[in-house]
């Protein structure tokens, strides 16, 4: 899996891309995902807000999430358990309408 990295301003160090790298491995184990991008940021002035934005590339789609914490490890978190109940849904709508379409061809 190809991942293609922003960070503006500054928000992340080689420790949270190497998290990131193993975050999205996982997913990547599970499930067919051919690139991801992934966008790190801050968001006001006094009270820093982080945001961590990734667009998944996957068959036919592309899953995107963004989400904001106080935190870059734990907007990424947030954004990588949003993306899992994404791509599990997208495997099942996608995969299991294919299935039946295919078994149903096969029958007639």
């Amino acid at each position: 899996m190809n991942i293609h990295y922003v960070n503006r301003h500054e928000t992340a160090h080689g420790d949270i891309k190497s998290y990131i790298e193993t975050e999205l491995g996982v997913l990547a184990t599970k499930y067919d995902i051919a690139k991801a991008d992934v966008i790190l940021d801050k968001d006001g002035h006094n009270d820093l807000h982080f945001v961590a934005e990734i667009n998944l590339h996957v068959k036919g789609s592309t899953l995107y999430c963004k989400e904001t914490s106080d935190e870059i490890g734990k907007s990424i978190d947030l954004a990588v358990k949003t993306l899992e109940k994404q791509l599990k849904k997208h495997k099942e709508t996608h995969f299991t309408s294919h299935e039946i379409r295919r078994h149903t061809d096969i029958e007639k």
